[in-house]
């Protein structure tokens, strides 16, 4: 084969190389690039659809329960008196303590703060709360100062216990005694209790008119 044939049949190689090239680079290589858009945009839209089915099905399965969960809250906040009543409440303290067979002595301190106001979404269905903090501190065995704790989660006022504390007690001769330090808050109902479940069953209602509106088609002129 002549050297002119040769450089021939190696320009036509190269010619059909770079066509090759070009029709990929020009037409193959978008479209498969078009393709692989296509098939990352119908995982992105499967999984938004997947998104929203299950949001949907969060919204029907807390829409179910929204009664139920109206109806809990209504009652603790039932338990909640409309005055802070201190004086009731240090009885009440004490008498957890005595029941736990901690001797009201043994009740060291009792410190609690005025009520302040909280500003939380509770206002928007018309309930307005203020909290005040407590400090207890007490003295017993270890199965008593758990007794106490335990009893001032179920007094008849809803206190929430923040944190408590166990230490050996201090004072001389207070052999196998605890000292449990509590923290904990009291809620106040300043304002009068609505019907809690009927104003989420009106919400709900309201909710599905408005869903059942923007389902209904626009009508059309002639």
């Amino acid at each position: 084969m002549s050297g002119r044939i040769r450089l021939i049949i190696v320009g036509g190689v190269l010619v059909l190389a770079a066509v090759a090239a070009l029709l990929w680079f020009v037409l193959l290589s978008p479209r498969l690039s078009e393709a692989t858009q296509l098939d990352q945009r119908a995982a992105d839209l499967e999984s938004a659809n997947l998104s929203l089915l299950n949001q949907y099905n969060r919204t029907m399965d807390l829409a179910a329960q929204a009664p139920q969960a109206a109806a809990e809250a209504e009652r603790l906040f039932a338990a909640m008196p409309q005055q802070a009543e201190l004086p009731l409440v240090l009885e009440q303290i004490v008498k957890a303590a005595t029941d736990a067979g901690i001797d009201p002595s043994a009740v060291d301190t009792i410190t609690t703060t005025i009520p302040a106001p909280i500003s939380a979404p509770e206002e928007k269905a018309g309930i307005a709360l203020a909290q005040l903090q407590l400090t207890i501190t007490a003295r017993g065995n270890r199965a008593d100062a758990l007794d106490f704790l335990d009893n001032l989660q179920r007094l008849d006022r809803v206190m929430l216990v923040t944190s408590s504390r166990l230490a050996e007690a201090p004072e001389e001769g207070a052999r196998n005694q605890q000292s449990i330090q509590v923290t904990g808050t009291m809620f106040v109902l300043q304002s009068e209790l609505p019907d809690l479940v009927d104003r989420v069953t009106t919400l709900l209602d309201e909710a599905q008119a408005t869903a059942a509106l923007a389902e209904t088609p626009a009508a059309t002129g002639p």
